[in-house]
């Protein structure tokens, strides 16, 4: 099984010889920060690679369209379409990251939590006007920080 690996999973994992082929991004190497976790990283098989601009954009569309983009950071996109151009399993705990690579049709490992079972759609809400908006941090009409609520919920057939 060819793999892609968040920082978690190089922090948490300790066997990886299971994998046929292990993938990450730069940004993911800079994240480890601890001794013990560079001398692991240090050790792996690991292939570091950039993905496409254009895939870059097409996952940053997708978390738009679930209302995730927010909550993933850069890193994250990159390892979606890393993932995505490289048909390769995501092993992440992120919860943002399973719904997107839900949607763009990655497979993904969980480590610790369950999987997710519910395809989720978010958008922001103004709990004084009552308002939904898509990119806004605070109401344009009350000045009111907004809150992220789901919107769409569909469970996920295939988990």
């Amino acid at each position: 099984m060819k793999v892609v690996l968040d920082t978690s999973a190089i922090i948490y994992l300790n066997d990886f010889r299971k994998f046929d082929e292990t993938l990450s991004v730069q940004d993911v190497v800079e994240e480890v920060k601890d001794k013990i976790t560079a001398m692991k990283l240090s050790s792996l098989d690991l292939k570091i690679t950039e993905p496409a601009k254009k895939t870059i954009n097409e996952v940053k569309k997708v978390a738009t369209d679930t209302g995730d983009l927010e909550k993933l950071s850069g890193t994250d996109i990159k390892i979606l379409a890393l993932a995505k151009e490289n048909n390769c399993t995501i092993i992440s705990d992120d919860r943002n990251i399973q719904n997107v690579a839900e949607r763009l049709g990655i497979n993904y490992i969980s480590m610790f939590n369950k999987k997710i079972t519910k395809l989720i759609k978010w958008k922001k809400f103004c709990k004084n006007c009552k308002k939904y908006y898509e990119k806004e941090r605070f109401c344009p009409i009350c000045g009111e920080g907004l809150i992220r609520t789901p919107i769409e919920s569909k469970e996920i057939k295939s988990y």
